[in-house]
C-alpha cells in the first residue's frame, strides 16, 4: 500500500494547539501502550513511523501536483488546500486541441469539493456544465438551439435548458391494405422538470384512425426542442467526491470513448477530471499547477454514532489510527478518552469564536 500524506486544517489559536497536542499525546501513549500487548504491535508501531515521517514530509508536499500512477495515498482532514496525484491525461478534440487531467487530491471519500486553483488562480463559480465563468479562462457563451430524441420518459437532456422545453411525442402508423404507405403523427405532451431531468404526464393521445387496416403504436418517441447557453471557455471541471456508487466520468466516456471505459471507475477516491484547452497559451507549455480547497473526510463520531465531516481533531485521531494505514483494532481504542478529547475540542475559546 502507498504511504499517506496527511492534510490536516491548521488550527487559529496556541491554546487549542497545546490542548489538542497533550489529548494526543495521552490517547498515543494509552492505544499504543494496549497494543504493544498483541502480536500486531510490532507492525502497528512501523506504520505509525511512517505515518509520522509522512506527515513531516506533507507539510511541504500536499500542493504539489505529479504525475504518477502509484503516488502516495493522501488523507485530508477539515478543511484544507491540497494538491493532485495526475494518474492520466487524455487527448481529444478534431484537432487534439483538448487535453483532459484526471487529478486524484484524497484517497477517501470527502464532503465537498469548495475552489479549484490552477497555477493558483481560483477558477470560480463554474456553471452546469463545470466550464469557469468569469477570470482568465472565461470566455464566452452564446445561445444554442438544440433538438434531442429519447424512447421513454423520464429521460435527462444533454444540457440545462435556457427556455421553454417544448416535447413533442411521435408515433408512426401504417396501412395493412397499403404497406407501402406509412406517417407520423405528433402530439405535445406535458411534462414536470426536475433540473435536466424531464418526465411525461399523463397519457399521450396520439392514436391512428378509427379503421382495422391501420396499425402503430402508441408512442415511438419523444422530441424535445430547447435551448441552452453554450459556454466556450477554455477551462472545465467535473468533480467526483468518492463515493461508493459513482459512475466512470461521463464527459470522459463521450469525448474520449477508445480510451476511458464505463469500467473506469475511482471509487472511493475524491478526484476532479480538468479539460484544458491548448488553443490557451498558458497550457501550451506543460503540466499546470492545480489544487483545491476541500472539506475532507467524514468521521465516524462515537458520541452520535454518525459519521460526518467534522473540523474535530480528537475524531480526526480516532479515523486515523482506525484507518487501513495504522489498522489499529478500534477495540483498543479507549474510548472515553476519545469522547473527553471531543468534547473539549468543541468546546469554545471566548474571544474567538
Amino acid at each position: 500500500m502507498p504511504p499517506v500524506i496527511l492534510a490536516i486544517a491548521g488550527m487559529t489559536a496556541f491554546e487549542i494547539a497545546v490542548t489538542v497536542a497533550s489529548i494526543a499525546l495521552t490517547i498515543g501513549t494509552t492505544v499504543f501502550g494496549a497494543v504493544q500487548q498483541k502480536k500486531a504491535a510490532k507492525k502497528a508501531k512501523r506504520a505509525a513511523a511512517r505515518a509520522r515521517e509522512d506527515f513531516l514530509n506533507s507539510l511541504q508536499d500536499r500542493t504539489i501536483t505529479r504525475v504518477a500512477t502509484d503516488a502516495p495515498h493522501r488523507y485530508v482532514y477539515g478543511r484544507s488546500k491540497v494538491g493532485s496525484d495526475v494518474v492520466a491525461i487524455l487527448i481529444s478534440g478534431l484537432n487534439e486541441e483538448y487535453k483532459h487531467l484526471v487529478c486524484v487530491h484524497a484517497a477517501h471519500e470527502s464532503e465537498s469539493i469548495e475552489e479549484v486553483y490552477i497555477n493558483n488562480k481560483p477558477l470560480g463559480p463554474l456553471d452546469s456544465d463545470g466550464f469557469v465563468t468569469s477570470g482568465d479562462y472565461f470566455v464566452s457563451t452564446s445561445t444554442e438551439n438544440i433538438t434531442e430524441t429519447f424512447a421513454t420518459s423520464p429521460f435527462t437532456l444533454a444540457h440545462a435548458p435556457s427556455s421553454a422545453v417544448k416535447v413533442i411525442a411521435q408515433a408512426r402508423f401504417t396501412d395493412l391494405n397499403r404497406p407501402s404507405v406509412s406517417w407520423t403523427e405528433q402530439r405535445e405532451a406535458a411534462y414536470t422538470r426536475s433540473g435536466n431531468t424531464i418526465t411525461v404526464t399523463g397519457t399521450v393521445s396520439v392514436r391512428p384512425p378509427a379503421n382495422p387496416a391501420i396499425v402503430g403504436v402508441q408512442v415511438i418517441d419523444y422530441r424535445v426542442t430547447y435551448q441552452y447557453q453554450k459556454n466556450t471557455s477554455q477551462v472545465r471541471v467535473k468533480k467526483h467526491l468518492g463515493t461508493s456508487d459513482d459512475p466512470a466520468d461521463a464527459s470522459l466516456l463521450t469525448e474520449c470513448p477508445a480510451k476511458w471505459s464505463a469500467t473506469s471507475v475511482l471509487r472511493g477516491f475524491t478526484y476532479t477530471v480538468i479539460r484544458l484547452d491548448l488553443r490557451q497559451a498558458e497550457f501550451q507549455g506543460g503540466l499546470p499547477d492545480i489544487s483545491v480547497l476541500m472539506k475532507g473526510k467524514k468521521l465516524y463520531d462515537p458520541r452520535t454514532g454518525l459519521t460526518a465531516w467534522s473540523q474535530n481533531p480528537a475524531l480526526a485521531i480516532y479515523d486515523y489510527l482506525t484507518s487501513p494505514m495504522c489498522n489499529v483494532d478500534p477495540s483498543d481504542i479507549p474510548l472515553p478518552h476519545i469522547i473527553t478529547a471531543a468534547n473539549v475540542c468543541d468546546e469554545p475559546i471566548e474571544g474567538l469564536c
